[in-house]
């Protein structure tokens, strides 16, 4: 049976702008192109694992009445997503307004969350129902830390063998005991410099103290790596990319990408990858995880918007 994946979190309207160069302050300068497409971690998990065969994908969402709320539905459901709503009637979807540019491939964001709270834990619970259905599930570390912690251990409760994966890309309130609570958490290489870390081995060395399974840490061009407490003796390792370091660490490299055109939804690609394929296979596949996690986020870079090449899935 293919797994039941359920993310949730938060979605987003992004409206990019692509120019030739940033814009100084107090300029004007000629936008290239313009691209409105559903965003935010959630809405790009949930695109690129629609693509990917042999699972069940689920999210949970806040939603408006909003023309574009019944957008998201609308477009997800066809991409085989299923939507579970939360509605809040006045709500407006936040948006982004994204400036990519073509010189030197950054991106800049302006976020705009208008009146849309985060999800409480309570509304999650009531929304989605019977947890005994899901296979995995992913949350994000928003600004209301404390209730996604609190989520976690009502989700852990309620169905003791799903496995949790966990984005965490701010410090938020409760992120160490996030850490142990659940299976996956996913550390960004911005969380691991703020806590003082100035590489990766040293992030995996010094927050796997607070971890309870495993750990996973993102570090860009230099790839990532994960901590797991039961060791890697019993992992195999087919790719020159992947590099045991001890008992209980390996990393992978990064894939290099000589010209980047995008970077909106690396990170998300990252983590739809680990998701999609540690799903589908046992424990002891977990490098493969990783290397196609690596994989896609590389893949991402090459392009604009969230389609899938094909070819990423041959390992």
């Amino acid at each position: 049976m293919p797994p039941n994946i359920l993310i949730i979190g938060n979605i987003c309207k992004d409206i990019i702008y692509s120019t030739q160069c940033y814009p100084p302050e107090d300029s004007k300068v000629k936008a290239l192109s313009r691209d409105i497409r559903i965003g935010g971690n959630t809405g790009n998990i949930v695109q690129v694992l629609s693509q990917l065969r042999n699972c069940n994908i689920n999210c949970c969402v806040k939603l408006g009445s909003c023309q574009f709320s019944y957008y998201i539905k609308s477009m997800l459901k066809n991409e085989g997503v299923r939507v579970i709503g939360v509605v809040e009637p006045d709500m407006d979807i936040p948006e982004s307004v994204l400036i990519h540019s073509n010189e030197t491939s950054s991106r800049t964001c302006l976020h705009y969350r208008g009146n849309c709270n985060d999800l409480t834990c309570e509304e999650v619970l009531s929304a989605v129902g019977d947890m005994s259905k899901y296979d995995w599930v992913h949350l994000e570390h928003r600004r209301n830390g404390l209730e996604v912690l609190k989520l976690a251990k009502q989700i852990r409760e309620r169905r003791a063998e799903v496995v949790m994966s966990i984005d965490i890309e701010k410090i938020r309130e409760g992120f160490e005991e996030m850490l142990s609570v659940v299976d996956y958490p996913i550390v960004s290489k911005e969380v691991c410099r703020a806590l003082g870390f100035d590489n990766l081995l040293a992030a995996l060395a010094g927050l796997s103290v607070h971890c309870s399974h495993a750990l996973i840490v993102t570090w860009g061009d230099k790839g990532a790596g994960m901590w797991l407490a039961q060791g890697t003796d019993n992992l195999t390792f087919n790719s020159d990319m992947l590099h045991k370091v001890d008992r209980n660490t390996f990393t992978c490299d990064a894939f290099k990408v000589e010209d980047i055109v995008d970077s909106i939804g690396a990170g998300d690609s990252f983590s739809a990858g680990f998701i999609y394929c540690s799903s589908q296979k046992d424990k002891t596949q977990l490098p493969e995880s990783l290397l196609l996690a690596c994989k896609l986020a590389a893949s991402k870079l090459k392009h604009c918007g969230m389609t899938v090449d094909p070819s990423v899935l041959d390992l």
